[in-house]
C-alpha cells in the first residue's frame, strides 16, 4: 500500500502567515474606529446631556424672573440675579431697563444664562435665553381708581354686603390729588402714587375716611385699548329713550355712542361686554347712561364690563337703577351722579356728585387672572 504524505512548502506558510496579519490589521483597524465612534458618541452625549441641563437651568431662571416680577411691586423692584444657584448648575439673570426705568413701562426683556460648573467656577455649555414679559394689568383691583385725580364729593364708598371693603387708589402724588368732600366717607383703604413721600398730604380729607392712607406698590398701568376682539357685534349709535328696552343676550358688542334717558334701558341676559367708542378716533364722545340704565339681573359685576377706547371723554352714569358691573375708561371723566354701584370704575378721573350714591366693590372681580408679568417671546440665544 502506498502511503501518501502532505507537505506545506515555505510559500504557502509564508502566504497564510500574510494573510492572517492583514486580517488581524483590518480587524484592528475596525476596532480602534468603534472605539473612537464610541468615545465619539459618549462624548457627545455627555455635551448634549449637560448643554441640556444649562438650558433647563436658564428656564428656570426665567420663572424666577417671572414671578419676582409679578409679586407686588416686583415690577419697579426686581433688578435680576448675578448667580443664582439651581441643583446641577447656576444660572445669571438679567432684566432691561432698571427697575427705576420700569415705573412708565410696560415692557422689559428678561436675559436668563444657564450653565454647569467647571473648574475652578468655570461656565461650561452655557444656554442663554431671551424673553420679552409684558405687564397684564388687573383692570378692576379698586373699587374706585382715577389715573390723576379721585373726587369723593357727596355719596360713601362702602363695604359690600358681603363684607368688601372697597379700596380708592391714583397714581397721581400730587397734593390733594383726592378728595374727600364734608359729605363724602370712605370706609376703605386710600392708595396714592407710588413714591408718594408723604401719602396723606396727597389727601384733601373734610370728610369720613375709616382705612389707612398709603402708597401703591408700583404704578397702575392704564393701557388704552387698540383694537376690537373679534366677532363683536357692531351697534353703532345706540339712542335709548322714552321706554325703549334694548336687549343683548350674553356676548360682546361695540357701540360707538350710548344716550339713554327718560325710561330707556338695555337689559343684559348673561355675560355681557360692551366696548364704547371708535378705535383711533380723535373724535370725542360723551357717554350718558341715564334712564333705567343697564340692567344686570345677576347682580354679578363680573358678568357686565365695559371697556372704552380712547375718544370717550367722559361718561355720566345716574337714572334710576344700580349699576351692578365695572367700566374701564382710562381717557374719561366719569361722574357718578344718582344710584349706586356695585363693581368697579376705573378712568382718568371719577367723581362722586350724588348725596344718596354708594360704591361697593364686587369681589367677583378679583377673581380674575391677577396682575402678572407675561412672557410674550421666548427665544434660545
Amino acid at each position: 500500500m502506498m502511503n501518501l504524505r502532505f507537505t506545506h512548502r515555505p510559500a504557502e506558510r509564508g502566504s497564510i502567515f500574510l494573510l492572517s496579519m492583514v486580517i488581524m490589521t483590518v480587524l484592528l483597524v475596525l476596532g480602534s474606529s468603534l472605539i473612537e465612534r464610541t468615545q465619539t458618541a459618549v462624548y457627545r452625549s455627555s455635551v448634549e446631556s449637560r448643554a441640556a441641563k444649562s438650558f433647563h437651568l436658564a428656564e428656570a431662571g426665567v420663572h424666577k424672573a417671572l414671578y419676582a416680577l409679578s409679586i407686588p411691586g416686583g415690577w419697579v423692584t426686581y433688578g435680576g440675579d448675578s448667580s443664582l444657584t439651581l441643583p446641577g448648575g447656576a444660572c445669571e439673570v438679567r432684566v432691561s431697563p432698571s427697575p427705576t426705568a420700569r415705573t412708565a413701562i410696560q415692557q422689559v426683556t428678561v436675559l436668563s444664562t444657564g450653565w454647569v460648573p467647571g473648574p475652578h467656577g468655570s461656565r461650561r455649555y452655557p444656554k442663554t435665553i431671551r424673553v420679552v414679559a409684558r405687564w397684564d394689568p388687573n383692570y378692576f383691583d379698586f373699587a374706585i381708581f382715577g389715573d390723576e385725580e379721585v373726587i369723593v364729593g357727596n355719596g360713601t364708598i362702602d363695604v359690600s354686603p358681603d363684607g368688601t371693603m372697597a379700596d380708592v387708589g391714583t397714581n397721581s402724588a400730587e397734593v390733594g390729588t383726592v378728595v374727600v368732600a364734608p359729605q363724602g366717607s370712605v370706609t376703605g383703604d386710600i392708595a396714592v402714587g407710588y413714591g408718594a413721600e408723604s401719602p396723606p398730604l396727597c389727601v384733601d380729607n373734610k370728610g369720613i375716611i375709616t382705612g389707612s392712607i398709603d402708597t401703591l406698590d408700583m404704578p397702575k398701568f392704564l393701557p388704552s385699548l387698540t383694537d376690537l376682539p373679534a366677532g363683536a357685534i357692531s351697534l353703532g349709535d345706540v339712542v335709548l329713550g322714552g321706554s325703549t328696552v334694548l336687549v343683548l343676550d350674553e356676548g360682546t358688542y361695540h357701540m360707538t355712542d350710548l344716550d339713554m334717558t327718560g325710561n330707556g334701558a338695555i337689559q343684559c341676559n348673561g355675560k355681557v361686554v360692551i366696548y364704547l367708542g371708535t378705535p383711533g378716533s380723535a373724535s370725542p364722545e360723551s357717554i350718558l347712561i341715564g334712564g333705567n340704565g343697564i340692567l344686570n339681573d345677576s347682580h354679578v359685576a363680573d358678568n357686565l364690563k365695559i371697556y372704552c377706547f380712547d375718544n370717550i371723554e367722559s361718561i355720566a352714569i345716574g337714572g334710576n337703577g344700580a349699576y351692578y358691573g365695572a367700566v374701564y375708561a382710562p381717557n374719561s371723566e366719569v361722574a357718578l351722579n344718582a344710584g349706586d354701584v356695585y363693581g368697579s370704575l376705573i378712568a382718568n378721573t371719577v367723581t362722586i356728585n350724588g348725596s344718596d350714591c354708594h360704591v361697593y366693590y364686587d369681589e367677583s372681580l378679583s377673581d380674575e387672572s391677577k396682575a402678572r408679568a407675561v412672557a410674550r417671546s421666548w427665544e434660545v440665544l
